[in-house]
């Protein structure tokens, strides 16, 4: 170990258990704190965020080896407004996951306070979450993070945007029964909704989601039902407030489009007018105290509680296997399509193909018919050819 670096637990005995911070499907995630000296006279720094997953999960998913491979991923990230993973280590029951901890917490019970965003805050965060993808976007080895919520944003002491919980969980999730897809219903583009191939544009499509929330404080594609939020999904059915800043209404169209490739890319969001117009100086530290913050005039949208949320989850789970006949019909539309259109091409080559038999069964008629008057007219010349040598024949025995 090179002199003065800071020794990582390797083990769960290392850690102090202070407090639980969330409980999800794939596992707990804990505030602890290291048991190890620390040379640094931050206190912060001895906090981190630990998330506990069952390797019973992992095991009966077979992803123990994709794990490993999106946890060095993981650890190879480094980037200011990315979560840096600090160390993993398993045991008998367990695989650890240990992460900085951000001081100001969860962008989403942060905002389930406040109701929403400022444009200024809202147009900072955007840009740092951007920035942070269009690093992981521009890797040589492609990440692309899929999940993109609310709840996967964290803060730093500073109000900077943090991004967490990448792609080892949407591999657990992915492989799950009950919920096949990647991500939150109300934030699942049109492509993962199909069934169909994604990349990086899947991110962008999140993010003029997220930015729709973050300033309106509620998701655009919310409905009573999950079937109800993915066809507004598929028909893009967004709706604007009167009055909404034109500039913002621009950039959440150019991100949430159907066709991927047409949404802006992370580096093109980060430049929209936006952007440079409510962050104009992305060098500028926040002014705005995340926490307490909150223009005197902003009434709560009424965003559900966490609880509230929570009860919308395990609906959601519930209503995971309506999400795969969705998934299962347009599937079967596309496929049916695709096999209507053979079925017309061969009907069409069949068509021609009986044009041609026709054609050819008139033209066969027609050479009969020419064979059989070249017959007739072979027998009319043989029978004339009689008479004619019967006629010599009959003259000759005159002549004697």
């Amino acid at each position: 170990m090179a002199a003065g670096a800071k020794k990582l637990p390797s083990n769960a005995e290392e850690l102090k258990w202070i407090k639980k911070l969330g409980q999800g499907a794939f596992g707990e995630v804990w505030k602890c704190k290291s048991l190890l000296p620390v040379e640094t006279p931050d206190a912060n720094a001895k906090y981190v965020a630990v998330k506990k997953v069952p390797k019973s999960i992992v095991k009966q998913c077979n992803l123990l080896d994709q794990l490993d491979r999106e946890i060095n991923i993981m650890k190879s990230l480094k980037h200011p407004y990315i979560v840096d993973l600090l160390f993993t280590f398993k045991d008998s029951t367990h695989v650890y996951i240990g992460m900085e901890f951000a001081d100001t917490g969860c962008m989403f019970d942060l905002m389930t306070k406040r109701g929403y965003f400022g444009h200024e805050i809202a147009a900072r965060l955007f840009y740092e979450l951007c920035d942070a993808l269009e690093y992981i976007h521009g890797l040589p080895e492609k990440v692309i993070h899929r999940d993109i919520k609310p709840e996967n944003i964290l803060l730093d002491k500073d109000g900077h945007a943090k991004l967490a919980d990448f792609g080892w969980s949407n591999a657990l999730r992915s492989a799950t029964h009950t919920t096949t897809y990647c991500g939150t219903s109300d934030y699942l583009a049109p492509e993962m909704l199909m069934g169909m191939g994604h990349n990086e544009c899947l991110d962008m499509w999140e993010m003029g989601v997220l930015l729709y929330e973050m300033t309106m404080g509620y998701p655009p594609f919310g409905s009573s039902t999950q079937e109800k939020t993915a066809q507004r999904i598929m028909k893009v059915q967004l709706s604007f407030p009167e009055g909404i800043d034109p500039d913002l209404k621009n950039l959440i169209l150019s991100l949430c489009k159907l066709r991927p490739l047409e949404r802006l890319t992370a580096a093109q969001a980060k430049k929209h007018p936006y952007v440079t117009k409510f962050f104009p100086n992305p060098k500028t530290p926040p002014t705005q105290n995340m926490t307490t913050d909150v223009a005197e005039n902003e009434e709560p949208l009424g965003r559900p509680s966490v609880e509230a949320r929570h009860l919308k989850r395990q609906k959601e789970i519930l209503e995971g296997e309506l999400l795969q006949i969705l998934q299962a019909k347009s599937t079967t539309e596309q496929d049916l399509y695709k096999v209507s259109e053979q079925v017309h091409t061969a009907h069409q080559i069949l068509n021609q193909e009986q044009l041609k038999r026709e054609a050819a069964e008139k033209e066969n008629t027609r050479l009969k018919q020419e064979e059989q008057r070249q017959m007739r007219e072979l027998q009319e010349l043989q029978q004339r050819s009689e008479q004619l040598a019967a006629e010599i024949e009959s003259c000759r025995n005159a002549g004697r």
